[in-house]
């Protein structure tokens, strides 16, 4: 596959019809338009699942309401979502702005490390929902960056769309999140996540102490059997890895993890280390059976601590790294670092 100018692509169409059969490819012309030339070795795939694996970083539920509104033709004609592509079909796609979003904006002490007009990236507190939910209507990160980037303004932005949160943390961990202010933004970092050149590395602590200075967590994630709100390694998930190295071991039988996540499965190093035989300090779902809860943690103790990913419009490095939370620096202040001789590696 590869992606071609529009103008270029239109008249690509033009010279592969008759003059009575040539499709009204300008009629959309006011939205943001792609157009792709299919190579031969990618023919008979659906063109649903040719767009969300190589085109477009979007759901399938997204792409195909972009189907059933006419958005997407293939050679000027719209066909439908199970149409099996062909080398040099030319796909033309015109993509909507996102809806607005129906959240209310409110007034948030953000916490925001840094900011252009094309996005933004926040040190996330802990108990901050990050989307409303059931129980969780108002007051989440959401409707903060709703009221900032109103305060804003911007003639830039496309408004603060649901669509900014290219990912997430869950409510008690915290650390760093990066947000897009643009449709072509958001995507641009979604395609890094999908493709994992984005750097994502957490601080966490653990009860118990892993047997070596370095691992490699190699083991798929899906959905628990038996709770389908947990998850669990199960050899019919979709495969995880977690590299971990110890930072420091505390005479109390916990330990400071630096963990970096080579994949980004839900739950995934709460998973992986309760797999381990490790869970997170703090946890109340992955927790070892029969260990009571411990009243010296006030939350999970993880911490997304460094995020590093490719500017959208500039094409810069950024960097960015997040200190140890007041909370969790407290937890740390009252254990006793102890020097201990572990392995190298279980890799």
């Amino acid at each position: 596959m590869k992606r071609i100018d529009p103008s270029a692509g239109i008249e690509l169409l033009k010279g592969r019809f008759p003059e009575g059969e040539r499709g009204d490819f300008a009629k959309t012309a006011p939205l943001e338009c792609r157009m792709y030339q299919v190579d031969p070795g990618e023919s008979k795939k659906r063109l649903d699942h040719f767009l969300a694996q190589t085109c477009l970083p979007f759901s399938r539920s997204r792409i195909q309401k972009i189907l059933d509104e006419g958005l997407i033709t293939v050679n000027g004609r719209v066909e439908s979502a199970s149409y099996r592509i062909r080398g040099k079909d030319i796909i033309t796609v015109h993509i909507p702005p996102p809806a607005p979003s129906e959240d209310a904006p409110e007034d948030m002490d953000l916490d925001i490390l840094y900011e252009d007009d094309s996005l933004l990236v926040i040190n996330k507190p802990p108990s901050l929902v990050v989307h409303p939910a059931p129980g969780h209507p108002n007051g989440t990160l959401l409707n903060g960056l709703l009221g900032h980037l109103s305060r804003e303004d911007s003639q830039e932005s496309d408004g603060p769309a649901r669509a900014g949160l290219v990912h997430r943390l869950d409510q008690d961990t915290t650390g760093l999140m990066v947000v897009g202010k643009t449709a072509e933004v958001v995507d641009n970092l979604m395609v890094q996540f999908r493709d994992r050149t984005v750097s994502k590395s957490y601080i966490a602590l653990t009860i118990g102490v892993p047997p070596s200075k370095r691992g490699l967590i190699d083991a798929p994630i899906g959905r628990s059997n038996g709770d389908r709100k947990k998850f669990a390694v199960t050899a019919a998930g979709k495969p995880s890895q977690t590299r971990y190295r110890v930072v420091t071991a505390y005479r109390e039988g916990y330990a400071l993890l630096d963990i970096t996540l080579l994949t980004g499965r839900t739950h995934q190093i709460r998973v992986h280390m309760h797999h381990l035989g490790y869970p997170l300090a703090g946890d109340p779902v992955y927790r070892k059976r029969g260990r009571k809860a411990d009243n010296l943690f006030p939350r999970i103790m993880l911490h997304a601590a460094n995020l590093g990913f490719t500017h959208p419009i500039t094409g810069e490095p950024l960097k960015f790294h997040a200190p140890t939370p007041p909370d969790m620096q407290g937890v740390l202040s009252q254990l006793t670092p102890i020097d201990i001789s572990l392995p190298a590696s279980t890799d």
